[in-house]
């Protein structure tokens, strides 16, 4: 038995390599598009071409679409496999972060320990299972993502991040009045929200499994195209086995190793409620 699951193992680590290493196209597209439709609806918000609730709900999904190439960046999985295109990673996670106001220096060392201990007391993100539990709770959680992010690394250059994503928001208020505070605060906290929740609560829900296989589950939309809504990150027990494939390639690598996957147990369950799916789903 421990050989079949050697075997196992060897074989997704095959397919993994198939759809990772390459520069990654796609991510560098949405970059460029996140930055430049954030900056487009802040220009028409301030001249007052864009209401207030509109721009809540735009910044809110642009900052949770940042921290997507960030993420990927942190994994260096945007110049894949080529060490002279090190610093596209570097480039763009820098650039992301700002939006969603993550120092990416501290951010890389925080994620990486969160992979090393995921769901064990040492995991970075253990405390955000008790998000929903009281009020009291979410208002605990939601302080420490803010303190564990910003202070995981504490350097200049994390300074020099936290200065910046401070700084241009006091800018944007002092050109566009007082009134834009609740517009930028809610688009920043609400797409963070977001992230958080899709990224870390419910990959990770209900903490219990710190196994590999079996630490991060697999969310399945009743639709599979809605998926792409989320950047496939309801099938985030793909990044938690092989990190090093970028995030539009995680439904190709599920399809081709979901019968492992049910053989090592990993959870597959339906994204809303979250009860087993027990059939194999195309």
């Amino acid at each position: 038995m421990e050989n079949f699951h050697k075997k196992l193992d060897k074989n997704a680590l095959a397919i993994s390599k198939q759809y990772s290493g390459k520069i990654a196209i796609t991510t560098i597209i949405l970059a460029l598009l996140v930055v430049l439709i954030y900056l487009t609806v802040l220009f028409l918000f301030a001249n007052k071409f864009l209401p207030p609730l509109m721009t809540i709900f735009f910044l809110m999904g642009l900052t949770f679409a940042s921290y997507i190439p960030m993420h990927e960046a942190v994994h260096g999985n945007i110049g894949g496999n080529n060490s002279k295109l090190k610093w596209l990673d570097k480039l763009i996670g820098y650039t992301m972060a700002p939006i969603i106001a993550i120092p990416f220096t501290s951010h890389q060392k925080e994620h990486f320990a969160h992979h090393k201990n995921t769901n064990k007391d040492d995991d970075p993100d253990v405390h955000i299972k008790n998000l929903f539990r009281s009020p009291k709770d979410f208002y605990k959680s939601t302080i420490q993502v803010i303190k564990t992010q910003n202070t995981f690394v504490m350097n200049s250059y994390t300074r020099a991040e936290i200065m910046l994503s401070i700084g241009w928001r006091i800018s944007f208020v002092v050109y566009a009045g007082f009134t834009s505070i609740p517009v930028i605060f809610l688009g920043w906290f609400s797409g963070a929200f977001l992230t958080i929740y899709l990224l870390s609560y419910l990959p990770h829900k209900p903490y219990k499994n710190s196994e590999r296989w079996k630490n991060t589950n697999i969310q399945l939309f009743p639709i599979q195209w809605f998926e792409n809504f989320i950047f496939k990150q309801n099938l985030h027990a793909i990044h938690h086995l092989f990190p090093r494939v970028p995030f539009y390639n995680y439904r190709k690598v599920f399809e081709k190793i979901e019968p492992s996957m049910r053989i090592k147990k990993t959870p597959i369950v339906r994204i809303f409620d979250h009860k087993p799916i027990k059939n194999i789903m195309r």
